[in-house]
């Protein structure tokens, strides 16, 4: 059985497949875990030797990056915000 976990986010997204695929690869099964390419992420797969596949752009870089501009609010008829 070939298995192959793909997930994006922060370490409570990735650490719960690669607790999965150890179990896996304990059946018998070829397992991969795509995750973001920050070091944070390919360490903990490394550490309990699953091959890991980085995929999309580093987690952290999205997660500390400017936040998106505000657009100007809309008030409606009565005065408030909407």
């Amino acid at each position: 059985m070939r298995v192959l976990w793909s997930t994006y986010g922060s370490r409570g997204d990735v650490e719960p497949p690669v607790a999965l695929a150890v179990r896996l690869r304990e059946l018998r099964a070829e397992v991969r875990v795509c995750a973001p390419p920050d070091e944070v992420f390919a360490q903990r797969p490394a550490g309990v030797g699953v091959p890991m596949v980085p995929v999309g752009r580093s987690a952290r870089a999205l997660t500390t990056a400017a936040p998106p501009r505000r657009w100007p609010s809309r008030r409606s008829a009565c005065g408030a915000a909407v």
